[in-house]
């Protein structure tokens, strides 16, 4: 039994105690939509999200025709189009020799086509994603006037990417998205915490989060588990002012018994960090047990998310940003002093 386990024994009928008599009614009120501040107004920002489908354009064309169909894809997708090739299904330039038959293949293999159907079956349409979508860049521009709001696409890869991001290009691996119970996800038995987040409802926070991180990267100047912590606590409290709607699950993807758990933990998770002196490591290997995704985080209990320290980082923004409402989202994130803004929320858990 590993110190913090010992440190919860003591404590978990207290603790358990407070929860259900301060927390438990409260959690879904709460916690089921965390937005920082109040409603904002953003019917002013016109914003037009239209998503773009490349797997269903590439699907579409005759195989007895495709050096002459594929031109037109090509102008269509522009450089989206060499992402495509080149990072996600990673056949190479269109300028090769070889380029057509490797496509061929890609389109005639059977297990790509199963996926294609099944893309096609469950996203027939994207109208409800691209309203989520809408709203979550009207936020983004109302927090970050001036900033860039993306082209959006789709694509299948064989389940090689989830959200590709790269210069005014976010860009949707549908087949990463077909559902938690997915018999195809079953069939590559894959681990049940990667396919937890593989919903369609996971996919406008991964875009929003995505986007963002490219935008706000992390500074590794003075490295540690704490500025991990909050560096990655600072896009769960943004991606809740941006969807505002969405279910905290979703924004951590955490279940939530494993939100629960965090709740009914956090004093326990932050005593155990501090008198450790976990905080200011800057061990490579520390660092990677509580910020990796995995099943559980190790150092706690079975019952715990993977990057539940993520989770405090994002009680230590609220703290922050509850103390410090002249603070605006965008000093909120470009902010890199992450002991300083620990020091400054006074957090107290």
């Amino acid at each position: 039994m590993n110190r913090f386990q010992t440190m919860f024994n003591k404590q978990s009928f207290l603790m358990l105690l407070l929860v259900k008599i301060f927390l438990f009614p409260a959690l879904f009120s709460v916690h089921s939509c965390g937005s920082p501040g109040n409603k904002i107004d953003i019917e002013g920002i016109d914003i037009d999200v239209s998503i773009m489908r490349l797997e269903k354009d590439l699907f579409d064309m005759s195989l007895e025709s495709l050096p002459e169909e594929l031109t037109g894809v090509e102008r269509k997708y522009g450089d989206f189009f060499e992402i495509f090739n080149h990072r996600i299904i990673r056949i190479g330039s269109s300028r090769s020799s070889s380029y057509y038959q490797h496509l061929r293949r890609f389109l005639t293999d059977f297990d790509i086509y199963r996926i294609h159907s099944e893309v096609e079956r469950l996203f027939p349409d994207l109208g409800e994603l691209e309203e989520a979508l809408e709203e979550g860049f009207r936020h983004y521009i109302y927090y970050f006037p001036g900033y860039q709001v993306p082209q959006i696409y789709t694509y299948i890869s064989g389940f090689n990417q989830s959200i590709v991001v790269a210069d005014s290009i976010l860009a949707i691996g549908l087949d990463k998205y077909l559902g938690s119970g997915h018999k195809f996800y079953a069939e590559m038995q894959l681990p049940l915490y990667q396919r937890s987040s593989m919903n369609p409802s996971n996919i406008s926070p991964d875009c929003m989060i995505s986007w963002a991180m490219t935008e706000f990267e992390f500074d590794n100047s003075n490295e540690n588990l704490l500025s991990h912590m909050i560096y990655h606590g600072k896009f769960l409290y943004l991606a809740n002012a941006l969807l505002p709607g969405k279910h905290d699950t979703l924004t951590t993807g955490f279940s939530l018994p494993q939100l629960e758990w965090c709740i009914n933990n956090e004093v326990q998770m932050w005593t155990y960090l501090v008198e450790n002196r976990l905080l200011f490591s800057s061990d490579a290997g520390t660092i990677g047990r509580f910020i990796n995704s995995g099943p559980f985080t190790s150092e706690f209990s079975r019952e715990s998310p993977a990057r539940a320290v993520v989770w405090l980082g994002w009680q230590i923004v609220k703290s922050y940003m509850s103390r410090h409402k002249d603070i605006s989202m965008e000093e909120l994130m470009l902010d890199t002093d992450y002991q300083g803004i620990l020091n400054r929320a006074r957090y107290r858990p």
